[in-house]
């Protein structure tokens, strides 16, 4: 039988979550109150197997839902409510919704959370509910079944969000890879701004700290909350988006001010500029940095020790991304020379999409018996076994390479951001100044070989911040012509 993730969370007092606003509770009292939230459910009438959307901001109460929704065997579906949720839930339609009282003013417009078995508030809405109180009663945890215990959808970047499954098995793998890159235990303060790095530091019996932060938009967090919460609790380790370590950085660096309790940084989802590494070991003296990738689909694919690799990563803005050493536990083949696209198969690698076979035809391919998973970018390994990411299918124009473009563009100190699309069928690279320089056109045309214009800012994507949006930035260029 397979196993629940919660069984790999310990039972002891030592602490498990620290909230935003410094709720705290030790992992007996997360234990008491998982359970007691999975009789309340089960009073309700959510039952194993069934799709609970889960709208509950970032706090400690989100993630005794989420751990509740798993003791009850049920699916938490977890959807980005700047998303188009109509479309996601018609395709892949709940059986119950769980959310804060405003969440619930979404049933008024979304047709999709419309005629759902039952609807569950942390609080009061005038719309029919349930609430959610403590209740007495103790259910057994259920033994999960083919019901998978997260539902997610991909960023939708470049075409419509695909929906991911992921099992317990599948979530209790990718903690085992994790774990060896990222090894936590007791005695460990984490604080991990992505859920699925919150649930391997949970089954590793670390602290959790939640980010008294906006995570939809971690490029324009307001660094002092954290900053203070990290220095309050004594955080030892934060993993996050390269937009969240710069509010960071700058912060602390334009207060003269070290944090020296950090021993280990985890950063990713889009390039990470050597300039933010010398920063980051600069205000974060003790911390190691690695840079992670992966995708919704596979998370990790491979690991960099930055600071190791630093001059490398100095160096190699003509050459791509640096993003490590590929995972041990992950095979890596490309489709094509001498940049290929990226494919990958493993146990932590998602298998397929639910409910549509048209991506998995696109995304997927069996090959001897193992599924791989075509990530849609396009890259390269050197004669070291290192991975190096140039862009994404189809972003070259007339030869160039996205990620190389914009990499040579940003060694330059007036670059903020760079962009590169094809308009008029013909590459342009986007530039968002800083400190202006009198040449910086012919600069950078001689730099990198293709015209280039300015723009006040280039559009990035609401899950990283980090990430060039290519289809918004193409529509703005193309309104000048």
């Amino acid at each position: 039988m397979t196993a629940n993730l919660l069984e790999l969370l310990p039972r002891t007092d030592a602490t498990a979550l620290v909230g935003p606003d410094g709720t705290a509770l030790t992992y007996n009292q997360l234990w008491k109150n998982v359970e007691s939230a999975a009789a309340r459910l089960k009073s309700v009438g959510i039952a194993p197997g069934d799709r609970v959307v889960l709208l509950v901001p970032m706090s400690v109460d989100l993630y005794v839902i989420l751990l509740a929704l798993f003791h009850r065997g049920a699916t938490a579906t977890l959807v980005d409510p700047a998303a188009d949720i109509q479309r996601l839930l018609t395709l892949h339609p709940p059986d119950a919704f769980i959310g804060v009282p405003k969440a619930h003013l979404l049933r008024l417009k979304v047709a999709a959370l419309r005629g759902l078995k039952a609807y569950v508030s942390t609080g009061f809405t005038p719309l029919p509910h349930r609430r959610l109180r403590p209740s007495s009663a103790s259910v057994p945890p259920i033994e999960p079944g083919e019901s998978p215990a997260l539902l997610t959808f991909t960023s939708g970047t470049t075409d419509t969000p695909k929906a991911i499954a992921r099992s317990h098995a599948f979530l209790i793998g990718q903690h085992r890879v994790l774990h060896k890159h990222m090894t936590f235990g007791p005695g460990d303060i984490d604080m991990p701004t992505l859920p699925v790095f919150l649930l391997h530091s949970l089954a590793s019996g670390a602290a959790c700290v939640l980010a008294d932060a906006d995570l939809r938009a971690v490029g324009q967090v307001k660094a002092d909350p954290v900053l203070n919460q990290i220095r309050s609790v004594g955080v030892t380790s934060i993993s996050g988006s390269p937009a969240f370590f710069k509010q960071l950085a700058n912060a602390l660096t334009s207060a003269g001010s070290t944090i020296e309790t950090v021993r280990h940084i985890f950063t990713g989802g889009a390039r990470v500029p050597a300039e933010l590494v010398d920063q980051l070991t600069q205000v974060f003296p003790n911390a190691a940095v690695d840079i992670v990738y992966g995708s919704t689909e596979c998370e990790p694919i491979a690991v960099l020790d930055a600071i190791a690799h630093r001059e490398a990563l100095v160096s190699s803005t003509a050459q791509g991304a640096m993003v490590g050493q590929p995972v041990e536990d992950v095979s890596i083949r490309l489709d094509g020379e001498p940049f290929g696209e990226i494919l990958v198969a493993g146990p932590h690698v998602n298998p397929r999409y639910v409910d549509n076979p048209e991506a998995d035809a696109r995304h997927k391919v069996q090959d001897d018996g193992r599924i791989w998973h075509r990530t849609g970018d396009v890259g390269r390994l050197d004669e070291h076994g290192m991975l190096w990411l140039v862009g994404r299918v189809g972003e070259s124009v007339g030869g160039v390479w996205p990620l190389v473009a914009e990499g040579v563009a940003e060694s330059f100190a007036f670059v903020e951001r760079a962009g590169l699309v094809e308009v008029d069928g013909q590459p342009l690279l986007a530039i968002e100044l800083g400190t202006v320089s009198n040449d910086w056109e012919s600069l950078l045309t001689n730099a990198i070989g293709v015209p280039v214009t300015a723009v006040d800012r280039i559009p990035v994507d609401t899950r990283h911040n980090a990430k060039v949006d290519r289809r918004a930035l193409k529509s703005i260029l193309n309104a000048r012509h």
